[in-house]
């Protein structure tokens, strides 16, 4: 007996879940992984409504019971169905009604193999639109992926950012397969679109699109590219991983002396929230010392002391480090007691403005950073410094600046600031962080 088979599984909110992570990616040094695949494709292709069509009652049983099953996502229940109801289909309604029940069950138990096969029987019958060509394209790229056929997952992913322009998840999977492949300007080409295609999504900018092109770059040894990506990322992430081997940078400078300016790299990585290694602090404290500022070097050395650490049992230059302690104590206790003041007194007596911009940078330490920056603005007045000394005395007067809550006014110091000693580049990222 003829009947309607009415209703339909379009609509059907079923999302299924691509490759969480492709195999054999081994990131160059930054981690690209977090991208995953393809991300969740929606399944709009369901099959469409047997609607108005006579059908075999034996069709029409078999349909309706496979349909149930699968409405209620009861998919490995619904295949003998579904199969059952194939053997019955006669129409080319019938059989496209019947291929996307089985493509619907296949992607809701993530059977990728058997997803493949049901989305290209079910292309072969035709008639499909194309909204829902498109959505096997897509899920076909996922099934492909997770199924280890990267080449052809690219593939069909090229076509579709062709076509439609395509998602930042989509742009950003042919960069990493890129990357993969040693394709390193298609790689950095891909992630860059990915990021302006992400912007346009309304999504946050993701570290593993940055990543992409860090490890592109380095890989082609444009260093250059390299070092321009991670003054990008670094003040969108905040992350050390990028703001340290960014400032660290600063120390390849053509004409940088670890003696005037090392010091200022320290604080600058200080500045970005970069964990220093104790090693690190040592040589920070050291390094004031050395520039007749005890008592940042105490700020800096003093807990590594006290919580033993340093000058302790398992340090084995611990008489040396000790003896090293017992004098940025006694000059911090003499600075605190005025020497201060009397190093700005002194400053007064020179020929040339350094010894305001150190005695400047003693109340720097101090935290009194309105009187930093006026004794240093003092030094650059008094002029006579060496040309690398002035960049650097502009530097510290924005720190200075900055730290006093005057942040257009720094800003606009550190954009004074020129040379190749290294100061240039500091001051480009103080500017930076004064904008995270």
């Amino acid at each position: 007996m003829p009947s309607v088979v009415e209703g339909s599984l379009e609509g059907n909110d079923m999302r299924r879940s691509v490759l969480k992570n492709s195999a054999g990616l081994s990131a160059v040094m930054f981690g690209v992984m977090a991208l995953g695949g393809l991300g969740a494709v929606t399944v709009i292709a369901a099959p469409a409504a047997v609607a108005q069509t006579k059908s075999t009652k034996e069709f029409v049983e078999a349909y309706t019971a496979a349909k149930a099953l699968v409405d209620a996502r009861n998919y490995s229940a619904a295949l003998p169905k579904i199969d059952a109801a194939s053997a019955q289909a006669k129409t080319q309604q019938e059989k496209s009604a019947v291929a996307g029940m089985r493509v619907l069950s296949y992607s809701g138990l993530k059977r990728n193999a058997e997803l493949i096969k049901a989305i290209e029987a079910h292309q072969a019958i035709g008639g499909l639109s194309g909204a829902q060509q498109k959505n096997y394209k897509e899920m076909l790229a996922g099934a492909y992926d997770a199924t280890g056929q990267n080449a052809k997952a690219a593939q069909i992913t090229k076509e579709l950012v062709g076509e439609g322009g395509g998602s930042s998840t989509q742009i950003a999977y042919l960069a990493r397969s890129a990357l993969t492949a040693r394709q390193y300007d298609e790689a950095v080409k891909y992630a860059n679109q990915a990021i302006s295609q992400a912007s346009k999504e309304g999504k946050k900018p993701s570290a593993a699109h940055y990543n992409i092109i860090l490890n592109a770059n380095k890989s082609a040894n444009k260093m250059d590219a390299y070092y321009a990506t991670l003054e990008r990322a670094a003040p969108i992430f905040g992350s050390e991983t990028y703001w340290r081997p960014l400032i660290e940078k600063t120390k390849t400078s053509p004409k940088f002396k670890s003696d005037v300016a090392l010091l200022d790299v320290y604080r600058t990585l200080e500045a970005a929230k970069v964990n220093l290694t104790n090693q690190e602090k040592m040589e920070m404290g050291e390094m004031a010392l050395n520039r007749r500022l005890p008592l940042e070097a105490d700020r800096v050395m003093g807990p590594l002391f006290k919580a033993g650490t340093v000058g302790g049992a398992g340090d084995n230059k611990a008489e040396r480090n000790k003896k090293l302690y017992e004098k940025v104590v006694a000059d911090a206790k003499a600075a605190k007691a005025g020497g201060l003041e009397a190093a700005e007194k002194d400053a007064a007596t020179k020929a040339t403005g350094d010894q305001y911009v150190t005695a400047g940078e003693g109340y720097f330490t101090v935290g009194n950073y309105a009187k930093a920056a006026e004794l240093i603005q003092k030094g650059i007045d008094k002029g006579q410094l060496e040309p690398g000394n002035l960049e650097l005395a502009k530097l510290r007067l924005g720190i200075a600046q900055y730290k006093a809550g005057q942040k257009d006014v720094a800003r606009k110091t550190w954009g004074t600031v020129t040379g190749d000693n290294g100061a240039a580049q500091l001051a480009k990222y103080w500017t930076a962080i004064s904008k995270t």
